[in-house]
């Protein structure tokens, strides 16, 4: 499996885990993002991410803060 810069596995749960770790709290709309991915993943929180570190950062960013984004 792919690892982020921090050495952690590329999948659902870590980047939940910075998503929680960013915005602070467990209910808001990013980490309900990943909770609701979870949920579809049939590997659940192991779910691999391919796509590139930046990208799920700015992805999380935006969810955390962009107005335009509607509660999940």
């Amino acid at each position: 499996m792919k690892k982020i810069s921090t050495g952690q596995p590329s999948n659902l749960a870590t980047y939940r885990d910075i998503a929680i770790a960013f915005v602070g709290t467990k209910n808001h709309k990013a980490v309900k993002y990943f909770d609701n991915l979870i949920n579809h993943e049939p590997k659940g929180e192991e779910g691999e991410i391919i796509t590139d570190e930046s990208q799920m950062l700015l992805l999380i960013t935006q969810l955390a803060f962009d107005s335009s984004v509607k509660d999940i």
